[in-house]
């Protein structure tokens, strides 16, 4: 295996990996955890969202960053047989989470760090799901493409003996 294959192998393994991590941390957040936060009551809610908020950081947001390393590496290491049309897309899905995130929830979220707010707890689900979980679950179908792609392309290959 020529260097450049190991290293497309090596990028696009890590950027799967963390891609389909931050899937699923993604969707558990949003499907199970805003969706609970509705039975916490008042009194506890400021402080249940801050300790929250301090969990996600390091075992969700950071890694949901870090999957922005190899996808970007993609454009220049990517395994040959995957167009370049999809790492784009891949790129532009992310993108639209990342700008969502960023000037959408992030505010909301802030908010919710004073105190309970049924209306922008409703806000925060309403808009998670059509500017995040969509556009996530669309990246997800194009990460999945991509991943198909090669592992077909690997079946016409024949295996090494040692």
């Amino acid at each position: 295996m020529r260097m450049s294959n190991r290293i497309s192998t090596i990028v696009f393994s890590v950027y799967i990996l963390l891609a389909f991590y931050v899937l699923g941390g993604g969707i558990v957040n949003s499907l199970v955890g805003y969706r609970t936060w509705r039975w916490v009551g008042e009194k506890e809610f400021a402080r249940f969202h801050q300790a929250d908020s301090a969990l996600i950081i390091p075992l969700f947001v950071i890694f949901f960053f870090f999957s922005f390393i190899p996808q970007i590496l993609l454009f220049w290491f990517r395994p040959a047989n995957i167009p370049t049309g999809l790492v784009w897309l891949a790129f532009i899905l992310n993108l639209i989470v990342l700008v969502s995130t960023i000037s959408v929830q992030i505010p909301i979220q802030v908010e919710l760090d004073i105190g309970f707010s049924s209306v922008l707890l409703e806000k925060l689900i309403s808009t998670d799901m059509i500017y995040r979980r969509i556009p996530m679950f669309l990246l997800a179908i194009v990460n999945f493409a991509m991943l198909y792609k090669v592992v077909s392309h690997s079946e016409n290959k024949p295996v090494p003996s040692k």
